[in-house]
């Protein structure tokens, strides 16, 4: 584990990631207001500068609850679970996660081309864009993730993507869009393009969930607002 102030890169363009390091919001302001950057290419993830690295193999839980930070992993094989709380921001990009990945952490999320073995994801009460995967609208250097378990996403309010991902049962619950949905590619809960092998719920969400034109494919049971919907 290295001290890194470098911004994530690996398989991403680095002008998008670059713009990450302007205008960022200082530690103490990850609670107040929404964190995603808007443009006309869609949303930027803002979990910007890493203030911790981890590439290669490392062994062990990590709880990471230091408000400000960023910790990336890079071309990482993360072999224990991962928490986040406290305003401490998490950037998993090209690495493989044995274990779950639970945050409740106000700061953003980012996970991009990365795999979880035996680990579901919850992310929950953040402030910032929460990116899991663009769903190849090209909106988004974010290529979707393999996930071993299911994925929960609960009352976020700065933005969320689930794109282009394969995993189990998706359940998306009352999360508010900052700008409630102007413009849509700003600012919906979008849920497009996923292989969902188990039941994709949603509920409460405002607005409700979109697909941006990028059906997901659910072999089973789909349940409420626009996800009910078997085209979408």
């Amino acid at each position: 584990m290295t001290s890194d102030s470098r911004i994530t890169r690996a398989r991403v363009p680095s002008g998008v990631f670059a713009a990450l390091a302007v205008g960022l919001v200082a530690a103490a302001g990850w609670g107040i207001g929404p964190l995603t950057a808007h443009g006309a290419g869609g949303d930027v993830p803002r979990t910007g500068a890493c203030t911790t690295t981890i590439s290669g193999p490392h062994t062990g839980t990590l709880d990471l609850a230091a408000p400000g930070t960023t910790t990336c992993l890079k071309n990482a094989t993360q072999n224990g679970a991962i928490t986040v709380s406290s305003g401490a921001a998490l950037s998993v990009i090209d690495s493989t996660v044995t274990g779950a990945i639970t945050s409740t952490s106000s700061a953003p999320f980012t996970m991009c081309n990365s795999k979880t073995i035996r680990g579901a994801i919850s992310v929950a009460s953040s402030k910032g864009f929460v990116l899991i995967g663009d769903g190849g609208d090209g909106a988004l250097p974010c290529p979707g993730n393999g996930i071993d378990g299911a994925v929960t996403l609960n009352q976020n309010t700065g933005g969320v993507e689930l794109g282009g991902n394969t995993t189990a049962a998706v359940t998306i619950s009352g999360n508010l869009a900052p700008t409630q949905g102007t413009p849509m590619e700003d600012a919906a809960t979008e849920i497009e393009g996923n292989h969902i092998g188990g039941k994709l719920t949603c509920s409460g969400n405002t607005p409700a969930p979109t697909n941006d034109g990028h059906p997901n494919t659910v072999p089973n049971a789909r349940e409420g607002q626009t996800c009910a919907n078997g085209t979408f």
